[in-house]
């Protein structure tokens, strides 16, 4: 069984001279108790080329405290947290349960120590005036060996983390600022390091101390002896530090980008694919931005890469990205009722019909759950995610690139991808040549039935409602690129950067339209059951007549938005460079 933990914590590094300096008794407000004193030995595991550390994931097996088994610690979104998994009667075996969890990652790779660290714990406990202990102040002597490196390095630090959830901000921010005030008194200096397995292989600028063979320092501790005392603005700068992305330096050839823009997309997605099996907060949604947002990448860059393999990714990504759609469909669908019940409709509806209508929300999102975690299970998926991580390990993917500069090369596929949204915005139906009929999606259909008037036919609603939603598609993959090549330090021209921007504008005002059609198609499902098991459809029949209406309004306004997105767009595309 795996336990999972919240993390909320500030580090702090400090000198073995300075930790004797903290005056624990003028904490203000709180009691500092006896320490509890812990030997702490941890061994980090990862595969060969590190992609646990690349995904901000680390796995551990600790002994010697109070939480002894394997833990995997790790970053979501804003959010630190752990997963703890009881050790096996053999300590050593890594529980299935976890590899399985990593295996989005890890892609089956096996995993090898890379560090183990020794750490001498003093852990005081800070209890306010109440008597609820707030938060843990952790003073640690750590030495650490690079396995791989055969490095040892030693320093110390100091973390305080809250105790306790459900403490209000107002109560984390007293206990922070407390505890800080002691120990910025004592010369301590907020960390910039993310973990101790970081600082262990050498990842970080920290001040530890690098370890001769025969124990003795390789550095003197100087630059740790200037160090001035600092103020809380240090705690932010280096909060700021963590939470950024590295800063990549700026590819020299169109093959470097297309390379870089893939392998980031691609480390991202896996990261958010381990996201969604811990059910992280926003998971669904952040892979299937990744998913789609590659896919984009691929499409805008299809004159740069061999028709057949970009076209079996595409087409493989949108896959994906339809299992989590309909997961992502749900958590809007849950998201605007809550909305709907809790503000416009509050008094209107009864409990019990609340009750229902949160019922079968909750019962969708968790059959929507259990279908992608089947997906993310799947062979094909794993074997997708080892695809992708080969495309942009392959020296010859994007060779057709090779000789254009970084920024014509942002040019050409910026270009695309607008032309793509023009095409789209003016496209024709598509006429099936067999039976002549007119293809419509089965969204589109079913949307068109409950929603064309009486003199209106229902498939030029249809064709009418896909046409937007193809736009739209065309217009997200505006932003995904432009984003992509931003993040790859490349710029694709004042004109086209100007016209991604207005893709961006446009694309925000279409998505109220997309969030009321999911809403509108989830009251209609709703209704059927209601009807089918005798609830009382009063509730589902006042919302689903307002979204329809709030539906229908935005059907009409969006040809205006349409047209005014394409005729911007033409106005800043340059025709040639």
């Amino acid at each position: 069984m795996a336990e999972h933990q919240w993390e909320i914590e500030r580090k702090y590094d400090v000198s073995p001279k300075q930790a004797a300096k903290i005056k624990l008794h003028k904490v203000k407000g709180f009691t500092v108790g006896e320490p509890a004193i812990y030997d702490l030995t941890a061994a980090y595991f990862d595969t060969d080329d590190y992609a646990l550390s690349g995904a901000n994931v680390a796995v551990r097996r600790r002994a010697g405290g109070g939480d002894d088994g394997w833990h995997v610690k790790y970053k979501a979104g804003k959010v630190r947290g752990e997963l703890h998994y009881e050790p096996l009667k053999t300590s050593t075996r890594m529980p299935a349960a976890l590899r399985k969890t990593l295996v989005g990652i890890t892609l089956d790779q096996p995993l090898t120590p890379v560090a183990t660290i020794n750490t001498k714990r003093a852990e005081y406990p800070i209890t306010a005036e109440d008597g609820q202990q707030h938060a843990v102040l952790c003073v640690d002597f750590v030495c650490a060996r690079d396995e791989r490196a055969g490095v040892d390095r030693e320093w110390s630090e100091c973390e305080i983390e809250l105790s306790a959830n459900e403490l209000s901000k107002k109560q984390s921010k007293a206990a922070f600022s407390a505890v800080e005030d002691i120990l910025f008194e004592a010369g301590a200096v907020a960390s910039t390091s993310p973990a101790k397995i970081a600082r262990a292989l050498g990842q970080d600028e920290g001040p530890a101390k690098e370890l001769a063979a025969d124990g003795k320092d390789k550095d003197s501790s100087k630059d740790s002896a200037k160090k001035d005392k600092k103020s809380k603005k240090s705690t932010k700068e280096a909060e700021k530090k963590q939470a950024s992305e590295p800063v990549q330096d700026a590819p020299t050839s169109g093959q470097d980008v297309l390379a870089a823009m893939c392998e980031t997309l691609t480390r991202q997605l896996q990261h958010w694919d381990f996201a969604v099996r811990i059910d992280a907060d926003d998971s669904v949604h952040q892979m299937r931005v990744r998913s789609r947002a590659l896919r984009s990448v691929l499409h805008a860059s299809r004159d740069f890469i061999p028709e057949q393999i970009g076209a079996d990714l595409e087409e493989r990504l949108k896959t994906l990205a339809r299992a989590l759609s309909d997961a992502r469909d749900e958590e809007v669908a849950a998201e605007q009722l809550h909305a709907r019940l809790d503000d416009e409709f509050q008094g209107q509806i009864t409990t019990a019909a609340r009750q229902d209508l949160f019922a079968a929300s909750e019962a969708a999102s968790a059959d929507a759950a259990r279908a992608v975690r089947r997906m993310l299970d799947s062979p094909e998926h794993i074997q997708l995610l080892t695809d992708l991580r080969a495309l942009f390990q392959d020296s010859t993917f994007g060779e057709q690139a090779a000789g254009l500069s970084a920024k014509k090369f942002a040019k050409a596929v910026m270009t695309t991808a607008l032309t793509d949204v023009i095409q789209k915005a003016t496209a024709k139906p598509t006429v099936d040549s067999e039976t002549g009929e007119t293809e419509v999606s089965e969204l589109g259909a079913e949307l068109s039935e409950r929603l064309a008037q009486a003199d209106e036919d229902p498939v030029a609603l249809a064709v009418y409602f896909d046409h937007l939603h193809d736009a739209r598609k065309a217009i997200k993959s505006v932003r995904y690129v432009s984003d992509a090549l931003d993040r790859a330090n490349v710029e694709p021209g004042k004109k086209r950067s100007k016209a991604a921007s207005y893709a961006k504008e446009y694309q925000d005002e279409l998505g109220s339209l997309t969030d009321c059609a999911v809403m509108e198609h989830w009251l209609a499902r709703v209704a059927r059951s209601f009807q089918r098991t005798g609830k009382d459809r009063y509730a589902v029949g006042l919302l689903h007549g307002i979204e329809m209406a709030s539906l229908r309004a935005r059907l009409d306004d969006a040809p205006e938005l349409i047209g005014d997105l394409v005729e911007d767009i033409q106005r800043e595309l340059p025709s040639e460079d």
